[in-house]
């Protein structure tokens, strides 16, 4: 009876696995062309590319656990649109950030798996802790000084304490006792210390004064103070960097190794999903996202805090850091249940450092130059926990062992910190704003105490803090434009002659186009908040309240918020197309061995050699010139343009999403044919397939016409009422406006002019004449082949 049972049971079985089966294959054939190839391999492209793009995004979100998440991201933007309950908007964006902190650190990784270890590493070192970098950013700029610090400590406590602490329990669990590099450990740990004593130190100076120094003595000394020793910990983070890039690299190389070896339990190995550009998008878009839901996030702290009654050093200390870092406990588990200790402490360690060395200094520095209060004058209690904190994990890691009691050591400890900060008031120490006097960051030199032993380097520092502000009063003139146009073209040439001089020294051009992304880049940012940097500076110097930042997220929604959704639209537009085209031009130049055939003649001689960097900032401010012209509007005038979208917006759009898709999809058919060329796949000497079938330089035509698109959506405002009002031109009636329309016309002219006479057709039509011309098929496509119109 019991044989018959189990036979009938194992009969079922079999069944159900045969149909399971069965179905599995027809569900893999259904995504099978008729050659048994996938579908996101077929040469067709309205068959291949909507194929690629669904392999792709379902390979990036299947990527990480947390990412199911991610059904919190619309409902907490929505949420918070709609203004609903604090305490839902809070929750809802809370769990929003946790899958997009996941997908942030997994475009990070392939991208810096594309562009090189050193690219990488700096890489990783920026975006590794973007989320608690923007949830601060938000927060300084809205003044949440308590916000930022506690966040900033919370990060470091809970890598050091409970992803470490996770980690050692995981995996002393599943072994007995596990072993990682001791030294490497030993050099985190040094740097751990050191950043503890930079804020140990501005704690008991500020408590050592007491009451023999003024008010004002205190104030500047501790700032002075601050601001000093995040120079100093930035340049020791770089240091580090080269440490552990270039001159001790050896040490670092098993932790660097692969999370999977045998390809279990990753899915897919590191750096094979997205392409540089895919993963440059990627960057864009969820750091976008995230921005928009930590600005809810933190909009509805306030609320959070008077219902709740939770205090905001809990919410910062330790309910934010969790958000930021769930990505990091996920990655660092998964490999310390692998015994691979050495990447499990590079994780929870280094991203510990991180936020110690690098971005709490550059927060700082950055609440300097934005006139906020920021320092590392952190309350006496909060200094002692991460004294302790340090303290007992450079104990515990000092052997290179650990075991799972360890592991709950650290846990216990940190839920012992969070008990105690749970129940720590607000109001436990002397408020932070209490050390901020408005005349420091003024047009007004700045003045230290007598007493004061302030270091060369940061006199200096103060010096060129001081001559900014000299520089935005000496270039503020009576027209918008020109007050936007004068700090950017600047802004153009100093960065050019940064990446410069290194550059020529090294002879390489490894960086230049690059440089020129970040160029268009930083211009374009400068030129968005330009009118507002300018109002706080004046703000400040007067003494009077300084205006609010301007609000991406209500220009989008159109409710104003001090810029108008033309601006951000703009801006963005011209930030994606260069972060895109600068990755994927650093990414061929550095699959050469880092050469150009364009810097052949000019690489040994610096004078032509920094001409090429002066050139490369002349067009990066002449392309830029009706985005300069639109950001430089007044907000007011946006006010009298018409609410809906006009036939410019359509047509601008459509063109720059038509000439952006065309450059992507030819760059994309000419990376693939140059690597199919490297492994041999064919023997062709000059790229004919695809796009290249319909044009000599598909690339060039995409990059013409988006740029049409960016001057046609700019010229509409420019040539309306209030863009000639704004551009001090309505007194010149239809000749005014045709002084706009020329404005914007600019850009894709000289674009044009550029890439059909000086560096783009001439250098590539010239390579190509020399080696093939003599040759009937390269003659033969020449001929039919238009040269930059396609033909279709």
């Amino acid at each position: 009876m019991g044989n018959t049972a189990q036979n009938g049971g194992a009969r079922l079985l079999d069944s159900v696995n045969h149909h399971v089966d069965e179905h599995s294959a027809l569900l893999h054939r259904a995504f099978q062309n008729s050659d048994g190839q996938p579908l996101y391999k077929d040469e067709r492209p309205w068959v291949g590319w909507p194929m690629k793009f669904g392999y792709i995004t379902w390979q990036t979100l299947t990527s990480n656990p947390v990412n199911i998440l991610l059904v919190f991201v619309p409902l907490g933007i929505i949420f918070g649109a709609i203004h609903a309950n604090p305490t839902v908007v809070f929750i809802l964006n809370f769990l929003a950030i946790i899958p997009l902190a996941s997908l942030l650190s997994f475009a990070t990784e392939e991208l810096s798996v594309k562009l090189g270890q050193t690219l990488g590493g700096l890489l990783n070192a920026t975006f590794g802790n973007a989320v608690e970098l923007i949830v601060s950013i938000v927060a300084l700029k809205n003044g949440e000084i308590r916000i930022v610090q506690a966040s900033m400590l919370g990060s470091i406590l809970s890598n050091i304490l409970l992803v470490l602490g996770c980690c050692f329990l995981a995996g002393g669990i599943k072994h007995t006792e596990q072993n990682f590099n001791s030294t490497v450990a030993s050099t985190m740990s040094s740097l751990m210390a050191v950043s503890t004593a930079s804020l140990i130190i501005p704690a008991t100076l500020y408590a050592a004064m007491g009451h023999n120094h003024s008010t004002d003595t205190k104030k500047d000394n501790i700032l002075i103070l601050s601001h000093g020793t995040s120079i100093i910990l930035l340049i020791l983070y770089g240091l580090y960097l080269f440490f552990q890039l270039k001159t001790h690299a050896d040490l670092f190389d098993e932790e660097s190794e692969p999370e999977s070896e045998n390809g279990d339990g990753e899915g897919h190995s590191e750096g094979h999903i997205l392409s540089p550009w895919a993963a440059g998008v990627a960057l864009v878009l969820v750091t976008v996202m995230v921005a928009v839901c930590a600005e809810y996030l933190v909009d509805s702290i306030d609320s959070i805090v008077q219902s709740a009654h939770i205090s905001r050093t809990f919410i910062g200390l330790i309910l934010l850091p969790i958000v930021g870092n769930a990505a990091e406990h996920v990655t660092a588990v998964v490999v310390a249940m692998k015994n691979k200790m050495d990447l499990a402490i590079g994780v929870a360690i280094g991203s510990s450092m991180q936020i110690a060395l690098l971005v709490t200094p550059f927060l700082v520095i950055l609440g300097w130059i934005i006139d906020e209060p920021m320092s590392l004058q952190f309350e006496i209690f909060e200094t002692v926990v991460f004294f302790l904190a340090v303290l007992v994990t450079n104990y515990l890691i000092s052997d290179g062992k650990s075991n799972y009691l360890e592991g709950a050591m650290l846990i216990g400890m940190y839920i012992i910190i969070a008990l105690a900060f749970y129940v720590y008031p607000d109001n436990a120490g002397e408020p932070i704003s209490s050390l901020w006097h408005p005349s420091f960051l003024s047009l007004k030199p700045i003045k230290s105490h007598p007493s004061s032993l302030v270091p060369r380097f940061l006199s200096g520092f103060s010096r060129i803090m001081t001559l900014l502000n000299y520089i935005l009063h000496a270039t503020k003139f009576s027209s918008p434009f020109l007050s936007t146009l004068a700090p950017s073209i600047g802004l153009a040439y100093t960065i050019q002659g940064f990446v410069a001089v290194p550059s020529i020294i090294a002879q390489t051009e490894r960086f230049y186009d690059l440089s020129g992304s970040l160029t268009y880049i930083s211009c374009t940012a400068l030129s968005l908040y330009l009118p507002t940097i300018r109002a706080r500076a004046t703000a400040a110097a007067a003494g009077s309240v300084k205006p609010a930042w301007p609000s991406i997220l209500s220009a989008l929604a159109g409710n104003g918020g001090g810029l108008n959704w033309r601006q951000v639209a703009l801006s963005a537009a011209v930030s994606i197309w260069a972060t895109r085209l600068g990755t994927y031009l650093f990414s061929r130049i550095t699959s050469d061995n880092g050469t150009d055939s364009r810097f052949e003649d000019i690489r040994t001689s610096p004078p032509k050699f920094l001409g090429a960097f002066f050139a490369q900032a002349t067009w990066v401010s002449l392309c830029l010139m009706p985005v300069l012209a639109l950001n430089a509007l007044p907000a007011s005038l946006f006010a009298s343009l018409p609410a809906a979208v006009t036939l410019t917006d359509i047509l601008g759009a459509l063109l720059y999403i038509g000439g952006l898709s065309f450059e992507v999809t030819a760059d994309r058919q000419k990376s693939k044919w140059v690597q199919e060329k490297k492994t041999k796949k064919h023997g062709e000497e000059f790229l004919t397939r695809g796009l290249w079938s319909k044009s000599r330089h598909p690339n060039y035509f995409g990059e013409v016409t988006l740029w049409t698109g960016i001057a046609t959506l700019a010229g509409g405002v420019m040539v309306t009422n209030a863009g000639q009002v704004g551009m001090g031109l309505a007194a010149y009636g239809l000749l005014g406006k045709a002084a706009a329309a020329a404005m914007a016309g600019v850009s894709p002219s000289f674009v044009a002019l550029l890439l059909f006479k000086v560096s783009g057709i001439p250098l590539s039509e010239g390579k190509y004449d020399k080696r093939y011309g003599e040759r009937k098929d390269y003659q033969e496509w020449k001929k039919n082949t238009p040269m930059f119109f396609p033909k279709f």
